[in-house]
């Protein structure tokens, strides 16, 4: 089993399911079989006290233990080794990602090692540098991060330090030293959660991987994005999720209500325990469904409106978007690099094959609707075409001048509707000539639509919950423009 917290930030079901507590009675305690862990600080001891909540701090208080993290059988404690033997003790072979045996050789590989938020730096770097690591300092790092190179053998050795509470893989941004933005990592009213936390309760249609219907509204935007994009980046960011698995969204209710997102722009101190830190640092924090947490909050979006927004270049809505998402579904960070739900975010277009294999950990899989594969959503810039149109026109001369498309029905950008299917009408010009205007929806069905200056498209099935048609002009220099129109089918 996994430890399941109260607050997001996001994991992997390709990672092996790993337990803080050894399957074999719960984990080791100080008098069992496993050797004792190595400890830089002596007065020190982690373990986790389960079947206790964060209420019992008081009286795990009195006893001389800390609640460093809060799970949703037990806490993680933190305390001197005498009063230790109420909590059981990690084993170090779970302290290690499965990614990073998939990586092991006979060279050093660079990874990031998670320590437990009470451990000061300074025992961080020396515990590191025992070990025989190399450090990789990296300006973006959060805290309680490091990231290190180190063989096999030695991120073994590492894992049966105390202190070290989880090791993973290092995404080459941040091996080569490029800059990177972190997810801090999910949050509870009592503290943080780890990286080793791979899911949070058991998602919103409770236990078992079944269907689930959810409602969501844009409490407040920013000021950086138009409204009308901004909420298109978001529906886009949703569908994707309700792609590859049976979740619905609609827009409307209550934030009181159960099964209600609520997406707020905010700066600084904003209604919850966790003030934003201006521009730089934390871009957004998430809660996670209820249970474990209770409304108002359960699956609740926050973005820090300090950040320079944007559509399609970094900070990019959509990416920030798409990633906490996962987190209010369920989801904790992953341990592959490529994925939308690693610790340290990433320009997206789709989730990977990693995200969705965790999420449908979570929920039940929705089948694909034709044999066509889904597409990639539609290039934040109009002068890309989308890719693999099949009757894109080909370039034939210099001309750089973009068409331009305009769907004049449905006349909003998003619109609800009860029917089964939507027909599509606009117009297009271009300084020479339109060459064609196609459509497609982010389930993977494409088309050409009739006429070019003005255009009809045949009648598009529409699938209930969030659907995003792109219309698309092309010239015969292969010049294009989009527009696009979220459907929410009720």
């Amino acid at each position: 089993m996994r430890l399941q917290f109260v607050k997001a930030h996001g994991v992997s079901t390709v990672r092996l399911v790993i337990a803080l507590l050894a399957l074999s009675g719960g984990g080791a305690s100080i008098s069992g079989q496993q050797a004792a862990p190595l400890r830089k600080d002596p007065g020190r001891l982690h373990g986790v006290v389960r079947q206790a909540a964060a209420g019992d701090a008081a009286d795990l208080r009195e006893r001389g233990l800390t609640v460093i993290q809060v799970t949703s059988d037990g806490v993680v404690v933190s305390g001197p080794i005498a009063e230790m033997a109420i909590a059981q003790l990690p084993e170090a072979s779970a302290k290690v990602s499965p990614v990073l045996h998939d990586l092991a050789g006979d060279q050093a590989i660079r990874f990031l090692a998670e320590f437990h938020p009470d451990v000061p730096e300074g025992d961080m770097r020396s515990i590191a540098t025992q070990e025989g690591m190399l450090i990789r300092d990296h300006p973006d790092l959060v805290a309680g991060h490091l990231m290190l190179e180190g063989t096999m053998d030695q991120i073994e050795n590492l894992a049966r330090w105390d202190e070290v509470a989880y090791l993973w893989p290092a995404s080459e941004e941040l091996s080569h030293g490029e800059p990177v933005r972190a997810c801090a990592g999910a949050l509870t009213e009592f503290g943080p959660i780890g990286q080793y936390v791979a899911t949070v309760g058991a998602g919103w249609d409770g236990p078992g991987q079944g269907a689930a219907s959810l409602l969501y509204s844009i409490q407040q935007g920013t000021p950086k994005v138009p409204a009308d994009k901004l909420k298109q980046e978001i529906q886009r960011a949703l569908a994707e999720w309700s792609r590859v698995v049976k979740i619905d969204f609609t827009q409307g209710g209550s934030a009181t209500q159960h099964g209600h997102l609520n997406f707020l722009f905010a700066k600084a101190a904003h209604g919850d325990p966790y003030p934003f830190d201006g521009r730089g640092r934390v871009l957004a924090h998430t809660f996670y469904p209820a249970p474990p947490n209770p409304e108002p909050l359960a699956g609740d979006l926050h973005f820090d409106d300090d950040e320079n927004w944007q559509v399609g270049i970094d900070t990019d809505v959509y990416s920030v978007v798409l990633h906490e998402l996962g987190h209010a579904l369920g989801l904790g960070h992953s341990d592959q690099p490529n994925a939308v739900m690693y610790a340290y975010y990433r320009r997206a277009d789709k989730l990977t094959d990693e995200d969705a294999k965790a999420i449908r950990g979570l929920y039940a899989t929705r089948e694909p609707t034709s044999s066509t594969t889904p597409v990639v959503p539609p290039p934040s810039t109009p002068s890309t075409p989308p890719p693999s149109t099949p009757s894109t026109p080909p370039a034939t001369g210099p001309d750089r001048t973009a068409p331009s498309v305009l769907i004049s029905s449905p006349a909003q950008t998003s619109v609800i509707t009860t029917s089964e299917k939507i027909v599509l009408r606009g117009a297009a010009k271009d300084n020479v000539g339109v060459a064609l205007v196609s459509w497609r929806t982010l389930a993977g069905a494409s088309g050409v639509a009739t006429g070019t200056a003005a255009w009809t498209t045949p009648e598009i099935t529409l699938y209930k919950g969030i659907n995003y048609i792109t219309m698309t002009a092309y010239d015969s220099a292969g010049n294009s423009s989009w527009r696009s129109v979220v459907v929410t089918r009720r």
